[in-house]
């Protein structure tokens, strides 16, 4: 019996996709991304001969769970707040930054080209090809995230 080519395909990536899903979500949810995207994947795509390039499919759905995730996280983090905002109590926040914490301030797209870029050593054209939007999209979010962490970093309490 031939091996279906998405599990093929899951098994030859699932690593890097632990790894990228991490970037985006930290070590702590990255598993369960992956495979509520691989959950997606093998029950949504019913041609598989139909898809040109299954390393993509596979990045997108992490990329496209990742961002299913947040909003789920930021209408709870929402409904929290005003719950507690009606107790009279504030949230603190903490003051340190490090490098999980300024990583969170970009997008999941800007996180997710910083990524390849920089840890899968992807050049744009390849980064654009994985998510599936242009060469410029691509250098324009690096360029932004890159601004951003400047800017985040630059604005430290323990800075000298």
């Amino acid at each position: 019996m031939e091996a279906d080519p998405l599990e093929l395909a899951y098994r030859q990536h699932a690593d890097e996709l632990i790894r990228y899903a991490t970037v985006l979500v930290g070590p702590d949810d990255a598993p369960d991304v992956v495979t509520d995207a691989m959950v997606r994947v093998f029950n949504g795509v019913n041609d598989v001969t139909a898809v040109t390039n299954l390393r993509a499919l596979l990045y997108r759905a992490v990329f496209n769970a990742v961002v299913d995730q947040q909003r789920s996280s930021s209408r709870r983090r929402r409904r929290e707040s005003e719950f507690e905002a009606r107790r009279g109590r504030a949230i603190e926040s903490g003051s340190s930054i490090d490098a999980r914490a300024a990583l969170r301030t970009l997008t999941v797209q800007q996180r997710t080209i910083v990524f390849l870029t920089y840890w899968g050593d992807q050049s744009p054209t390849d980064v654009a090809a994985v998510l599936g939007v242009s060469e410029g999209t691509v250098r324009k979010q690096l360029a932004r995230a890159r601004a951003r962490l400047r800017e985040v970093l630059d604005e430290r309490p323990d800075r000298s």
